[in-house]
């Protein structure tokens, strides 16, 4: 019960901070993400990335299709109490409103097992060094990452940079999931938790 109560303040101390911030503030600071994230991708040569589209004040990443547009990307619609992610050539033009308002993809189109995809981007609330994640407290993230065990693609939290935690660590239950990264309009970040991290990740590394 204390890990729920402490995660709710999170969740509500950082959706007052996102909602706070301004329209261009909001734009410029999701351009910079953008470029932090397309960077990360090339570097370790993801091609097939699940990304969001943003709602309620999450980073926006519309620009990211722009900037790798040989990259193949894939959005989740909510199935049950779960996600099934398909590959969507036109983000602007193909996403529909789904469940709770997010725009989703056509249940008709190609959908992607999770062996299918290199990267998975993750919206949130609030990331830790540890890889730590406090998303919208749904769990389809969670529930979804669960299923992978110990293998499955790239997991890389998106936020922006004061919902990176540097002090401590955020709550956690038994279902949650770490990430491997945590991407920002100021830095990529290499978490502890990384599965693909040279030397088995017992520090987190960070890109500029």
């Amino acid at each position: 019960m204390e890990g729920a109560r402490a995660k709710g303040e999170w969740r509500g101390r950082m959706r007052q901070l996102r909602e706070a911030l301004p329209r261009e503030r909001h734009a410029g600071l999701s351009r910079l993400l953008c470029l932090r994230l397309e960077a990360l991708l090339s570097l370790l040569g993801l091609g097939r990335v699940a990304a969001y589209a943003a709602v309620r004040g999450e980073a926006d990443l519309s620009g990211l299709w722009e900037l790798g547009a040989r990259r193949r990307y894939f959005f989740p619609r909510v199935a049950g109490k779960g996600l099934v992610f398909h590959e969507v050539e036109k983000p602007a033009r193909d996403l529909r409103p789904g469940e709770f308002g997010i725009p989703s993809p056509d249940p008709r189109s190609p959908a992607a097992p999770p062996a299918a995809l290199d990267a998975v981007l993750m919206p949130g609330l609030a990331f830790d060094l540890a890889g730590g994640r406090v998303g919208s407290g749904r769990g389809f993230y969670d529930r979804w990452a669960a299923s992978l065990g110990k293998g499955g693609p790239l997991l890389v939290g998106v936020g922006f940079s004061f919902q990176l935690v540097r002090d401590g660590r955020l709550p956690r239950s038994p279902g949650d999931r770490r990430v491997d990264w945590v991407v920002t309009d100021r830095e990529a970040v290499r978490c502890l938790s990384c599965r693909y991290a040279p030397g088995g990740g017992d520090e987190h590394d960070t890109m500029a």
